[in-house]
Parts: structure tokens; C-alpha cells; sequence
């Protein structure tokens, strides 16, 4: 019975709360959050994993903000480097990333 006590407690505390799992950095200006646990990439208040093209694994972050025929504009987080980089058909900036 008390096994099942603490094991319940447990499950309660450890799946209560994904916000938890959120990494929030400054880029630079631009705030960068992303989570894991539910696949959540935001820029600068702009949520690019609800869009088209986006991709996570263990190392990259991608988004896209858009796609035309003159190209796409991206941003790409790097969690090894902490570095946000943004591409669009003209130009391509970088920015170092501090956590908050």
C-alpha cells in the first residue's frame, strides 16, 4: 500500500508539468524558447513548431517563418553552441544565446 502511495505521488510530480522542460534564452534581444517534452520552438513570440518544415532532435531546433518563391526565411537554434541563426533568401545572422 505504500509502495503504490509513493509511486502515485511520484507519477503525479514527475507528469504534472511539461513547462518545467521549457529552455528560455536571449538571443541577442530575441527571446528563443523551446521544449522537448512537446516539441515547442518559439522565436521572438513567433511559434515555428506549429508551421510547416519544422524539425527537432537532440542537437537542432529548425523553423520556418516562411516560404515564397523568392526562398525561405529560418531560424535554426544549435543546443551545442547555444546560437540562433537566422536565414532568409538575403542574408544570414547569427547570435549567441544565453540561457534565462
Amino acid at each position: 500500500m505504500k509502495k503504490n502511495l509513493y509511486l502515485g505521488l511520484g507519477l503525479i510530480i514527475f507528469s504534472g508539468c511539461s513547462q518545467n522542460f521549457e529552455k528560455i534564452y536571449d538571443c541577442d534581444g530575441v527571446e528563443v524558447v523551446f521544449n522537448d517534452y512537446d516539441r515547442l520552438f518559439v522565436v521572438g513570440g513567433v511559434d515555428l513548431s506549429s508551421r510547416e518544415g519544422f524539425f527537432m532532435n537532440q542537437t537542432t531546433v529548425f523553423g520556418k517563418f516562411y516560404e515564397n518563391a523568392d526562398g525561405s526565411a529560418m531560424a535554426t537554434f544549435s543546443k551545442i553552441n547555444n546560437t540562433l541563426e537566422f536565414t532568409d533568401p538575403n542574408q544570414t545572422l547569427t547570435a549567441q544565446c544565453t540561457e534565462k
